[in-house]
């Protein structure tokens, strides 16, 4: 390898792990306890026409095979029709909170239809539907903190003054109660929770905010290249949005014909292994001692992949 191959390597190195520590700091102190349970629950209203029905059950799919690639699937509840009634939900959340502990994580889904009539937000399910007092009453229960709620309804944007607290993370498809609209945002932050679409910072974990800044982008492009005036504008409150996952990604490949390539995987999962370690050992060492810590482990593993990459792109060249 020439000096100047090696210095373009070690800078691309550089900027990788610069972006990765500025994560990390920014994030540090909001990561939750690794022993933390998640508990996801997908609420599919209804679609009221047979072209919602199917876009709502796709949405709530993709939510679901996404929330298991994190969450227990015992921890993942998906309800819809006459099973989420306003009162089965009720019950649900109270035995949820329950069974919760302060560590304790909750992830809340709303896809479908809402209304406002300028006083109060309803999100539309058979028989009475859920308004904007049951989802605060339903987030104040949960023990501790970080929690979630992304709804992706026509005027859900009501619900931010009643529900917007630095304790959890709030979404919504609208800005207020007024954009009435159906919305185009709930098919994009479901998309970008099934595949890798969405992870900018390429840790194989999409955050809420890397879902919510693909989706706000996209929902942009679909109306500017429609040419019509954007009937709805993504919001979102609250802290954690960066250190909150929502889906793991496709894990990197285990394996390679190139006996080089191989071994160089091996030790970049052995890294992985020593990262998650450190990360479960967190609260042994000061944020100083854990940052230089993880630094270490980051640029090694970094310069392992720029490696691979390298020797898998001269394969390539050798190829054709």
């Amino acid at each position: 390898m020439t000096n100047t191959t090696a210095n373009k390597v070690m800078n691309k190195v550089m900027n990788k792990l610069q972006i990765m520590l500025l994560l990390l700091i920014s994030t540090i102190l909001l990561i939750p306890n690794a022993n933390a349970a998640l508990y996801v629950t997908i609420v599919q209203g209804l679609g009221g026409l047979p072209e919602y029905d199917d876009k709502f059950a796709d949405q709530a799919q993709k939510i679901y095979d996404a929330s298991i690639t994190l969450a227990d699937a015992s921890h993942v509840t998906s309800m819809a029709g006459d099973d989420a009634t306003r009162s089965a939900l009720l019950i649900h959340f109270q035995n949820l909170a329950e069974s919760m502990n302060e560590d304790d994580r909750a992830a809340i889904y709303l896809v479908g239809h809402g209304s406002y009539d300028g006083e109060q937000y309803k999100f539309n399910i058979s028989g009475p539907d859920i308004t904007d007092a049951d989802l605060a009453e339903i987030l104040e229960s949960f023990p501790g903190q970080n929690h979630f709620l992304v709804n992706t309804s026509s005027t859900s944007g009501a619900i931010l003054d009643g529900l917007e607290s630095d304790q959890r993370v709030i979404i919504t498809a609208t800005r207020n109660g007024n954009e009435k609209n159906a919305t185009e945002f709930g098919n994009y932050f479901a998309a970008a929770l099934a595949s890798d679409i969405a992870d900018i910072n390429k840790n194989n974990n999409v955050s809420i905010q890397e879902a919510f800044d693909f989706a706000e982008r996209s929902v942009a492009e679909f109306f500017e290249s429609s040419g019509k005036l954007a009937t709805e504008h993504p919001q979102i409150r609250g802290e954690g949005a960066a250190s909150f996952s929502l889906a793991r990604v496709e894990p990197l490949a285990t394996s390679d014909e190139n006996p080089r390539i191989n071994a160089l995987i091996s030790r970049r999962l052995e890294l992985d292994t020593e990262i998650e370690s450190l990360q479960l050992r967190r609260n042994e060492f000061s944020n100083v001692e854990y940052i230089q810590n993880l630094q270490a482990l980051i640029l090694e593993s970094a310069e392992i992949s720029e490696q691979i990459d390298s020797l898998r792109e001269g394969t390539q060249a050798n190829v054709q």
